[in-house]
């Protein structure tokens, strides 16, 4: 696996480009799970309406690519065989769970969209000015006439017209999904970026310990040598 890389985006040694991707892992992914946790994540929020076990398996799958992430900038600032490889594996199981993570989350925004636009309605669109903590579906009722009271302070402030809902609902999933595939291939990308360098320090020690090994048999010859003469 990227076994013909000698540099990252053709001009970055791989031990530096390894280095920052696993940083930006590092941080994307924390990013990714802490906002999760304080309720303004949209994607994580949304799809955990329907499945509070999804809820909790998208946060814990970001938990794991960001250990994977600081073993990368430990194998990396310590050319470290070992967290080099295991950050090499976990970028390749990141790349095919990350995909089905998000393709699950958007199947489940857009099956239920309208547990999305009910919640938006009465709470607003989730987000960094509007954090939610409750992702039990709303109920709204079925009267033509209800309509949220929007006060500051309190559950409803940034209650929504469910026209506005709809097409906020619509614009970032269109918007989500397209930002994840272009994540996706670079993910990918630098999939083959940290395998090409955790196969050149794997093929480093081995010469390495070739090299001493051809030593020693070569002081052991002329051991041999000597005391026969």
């Amino acid at each position: 696996m990227g076994l013909g890389l000698e540099k990252c985006c053709c001009l970055i040694p791989l031990r530096l480009g390894t280095f920052i991707i696993a940083i930006w892992f590092f941080g994307l992914y924390l990013f990714y799970t802490a906002t999760g946790f304080i309720g303004v994540n949209s994607i994580v929020f949304y799809s955990g309406q329907k499945s509070i076990a999804w809820y909790y398996i998208s946060l814990l799958f970001a938990i794991f690519i960001c250990i994977g992430g600081l073993a990368g900038i430990i194998g990396s600032l310590f050319a470290s065989r070992r967290f080099a490889k295991a950050f090499s594996i976990i970028v390749w199981i990141n790349c095919f769970l990350s995909a089905l993570v998000y393709i699950i989350s958007l199947v489940f925004m857009s099956a239920y969209s309208q547990h999305t636009i009910d919640s938006c309605r009465v709470v607003g669109f989730v987000g960094i000015g509007n954090p939610q903590h409750d992702i039990t579906p709303v109920q709204l009722t079925s009267s033509s006439y209800y309509s949220p009271v929007k006060y500051p302070g309190i559950l409803t402030e940034h209650a929504t017209s469910e026209d506005s809902c709809a097409e906020m609902t619509k614009t970032f999933t269109i918007a989500f999904g397209v930002v994840i595939l272009v994540v996706q291939f670079l993910q990918v990308y630098f999939a083959y970026v940290v395998g090409a360098y955790a196969k050149r320090l794997s093929n480093g020690a081995r010469h390495h310990r070739l090299h001493a090994q051809q030593i020693k048999d070569f002081e052991e010859s002329r051991y041999h040598m000597s005391t026969v003469y």
